[in-house]
């Protein structure tokens, strides 16, 4: 049987105090299923946790995530590191993990084709009511929707092992490629970064063919997958629109909570 994290036990076991808030009914989305809370979360063997996703930020104690959603952008702090994405149409660019973070989507019959480099490492999956299925990164995840949570396998280089993953209703108002990009992010926890070498020589990142993305392109374009983050202080142009202010983590009272 898979193991699922019980979402107020374990969240406090693991430091976070946030409880769950219920949005219920879940919403309509179209491109996958959410569950009635705003909680991002996964369960896994040897990780438990879950974060809080809202209209404009990501919030969380352990893992330490603290990124603001405004204008287009994400930026902040995930699992302790920065973080600034940009996003316009159907694109992201920026940097994650101290390597270029690029991500595409597509619609499709079924949900989400996403394509794109996250946490140095090329990757493709495929987002849908039914399941997420693919490369994130440098693990491979197979869950399939069971009526509450999607629930299957995660494999990462020889280790496989069962894992499930449930997201919030709240993201279900956020753009599709927003939706990507954050999922690359959080399902990218953990996972060993990579350090695929065409990753270091794309001409599209030095020469985006959307103007509106270039300073994110450039950003990306001078980091390095085995190197440090580099270019986070700089100020973005007029045109990718202006750095959100990121909040602390906020602690929140826990509510009892019935463990599913």
């Amino acid at each position: 049987m898979v193991p699922r994290a019980l979402p107020f036990a374990l969240l406090l076991a693991a430091g976070c105090a946030h409880a769950p808030v219920e949005t219920a009914p879940a919403p309509d989305w179209g491109i996958a299923r959410a569950s009635t809370v705003d909680t991002f979360e996964i369960g896994g063997q040897a990780d438990h946790w879950g974060v809080r996703v809202t209209d404009d930020e990501i919030l969380g104690i352990q893992p330490d995530f603290a990124l603001g959603r405004s204008n287009g952008e994400i930026r902040g702090r995930a699992a302790g590191v920065p973080v600034v994405v940009g996003f316009s149409e159907d694109e992201g660019a920026g940097v994650y993990r101290g390597a270029p973070f690029q991500v595409k989507v597509e619609r499709t019959p079924a949900g989400l084709l996403v394509n794109g480099i996250f946490g140095g490492a090329i990757s493709t999956f495929e987002l849908s009511v039914d399941r997420i299925n693919g490369r994130i990164g440098t693990c491979g995840w197979d869950v399939r929707w069971t009526g509450s949570y999607y629930s299957g396998s995660r494999g990462c280089g020889t280790r496989i092992e069962p894992v499930s993953v449930s997201l919030p209703a709240t993201m279900a108002r956020w753009s599709d490629v927003e939706v990507a990009g954050a999922l690359a992010i959080l399902m990218n926890v953990g996972a060993p970064r990579g350090t695929d070498r065409l990753v270091d020589n794309s001409a599209e990142f030095r020469n985006p063919s959307n103007a509106a993305l270039a300073p994110y392109y450039r950003m990306a374009s001078s980091a390095r997958p085995g190197g440090p983050a580099t270019g986070f202080g700089r100020p973005l142009s007029s045109s990718a629109g202006a750095p959100s202010r990121v909040s602390a983590p906020r602690r929140m009272a826990p509510t009892p909570s019935t463990p599913r």
